[in-house]
């Protein structure tokens, strides 16, 4: 039973479901690039990016326990249900075999794999607590799986919407989070957006928001995707997010954020259903 605990606790640490997004975007980019799944480097790179993400998640929970103590001390390392070192000794490993895969497919994917890998060390040490730069390297890092995918078969052709898509609505994500997480950011002098102004951390977060709906149409308006996608989008991502901008700019409290930003990484899964069906 308490090596159950300990394996589920681990589990949480590595945030599945990030990881899983991490995949299927990977899988994703793959599948547009080519027109099918039926390969085994997109797979090899697929499971590197779930490696990878999860091992910087696993990391900045690492560096950010003093902070998590105040935010999130439910995480699996301010509850006591990992201990520090183990999360740091559970990232390396995780960022290692990650990082090796990459090597296995090609030196694009190689390339790649580093980058990642050193833009989540840099971003747990030291860019998230840079206002607006660390929101925009995780965005960065999430388009970048849909490229990753496209790499693995060494053509990034019909990579580069779903990229786009993946970076402005990642972005007003981690604003929306910081905004979640100002207390402890304070506690700690991590200085994000949201610590040196609540209002505009808000008016950022709702610029990426318009963004993505000002972005969703132009691929179909290109007739790069079919109107099953503009439907898909429409429905579930515009209306859900034009919901979510007017709930953030009437309450930017710690509670209504965290539920927004939940709202927001599900969403993530319908934004890329909508590519998928537009592709067929």
């Amino acid at each position: 039973m308490g090596a159950t605990k300990t394996i589920l606790a681990y589990l949480e640490l590595s945030r599945p479901i990030n990881g899983v997004i991490a995949l299927i975007s990977v899988l994703l980019g793959g599948f547009f690039a080519v027109g099918t799944l039926n390969h085994l480097d997109v797979l090899t790179v697929a499971i590197s990016a779930l490696l990878l993400l999860s091992a910087g998640n696993a990391f900045n929970d690492y560096c950010d326990y003093e902070i998590d103590r105040i935010n999130k001390p439910q995480r699996p390392i301010p509850s006591g249900r990992v201990q520090r070192r183990g999360a740091l000794i559970f990232a390396i490993v995780l960022l290692s075999i990650g990082a090796a895969l990459g090597f296995l497919v090609n030196r694009y994917a190689a390339l790649i794999a580093l980058i990642v890998s050193s833009c989540l060390i840099a971003y747990a040490v030291w860019l998230k607590r840079t206002p607006l730069v660390g929101n925009l390297v995780v965005g960065m890092l999430t388009g970048l799986t849909f490229i990753a995918g496209g790499v693995a078969v060494m053509s990034i052709r019909g990579v580069l919407v779903p990229a786009i898509f993946a970076f402005l609505f990642t972005t007003a994500r981690e604003i929306v989070k910081d905004i979640e997480d100002t207390e402890g950011d304070i506690e700690n002098r991590a200085k994000t957006i949201a610590v040196i102004s609540k209002r505009v951390a808000v008016l950022m977060a709702l610029v990426f928001m318009f963004a993505v709906i000002l972005f969703s149409p132009i691929p179909y308006l290109l007739d790069w995707y079919s109107w099953r996608y503009l439907l898909t989008v429409v429905i579930g991502v515009d209306l859900v997010l034009i919901y979510l901008t007017v709930q953030l700019w009437r309450d930017a409290s710690k509670e209504n954020s965290a539920k927004i930003q939940q709202w927001m990484k599900w969403d993530i899964f319908v934004g890329l259903g909508a590519i998928y069906l537009g592709s067929l």
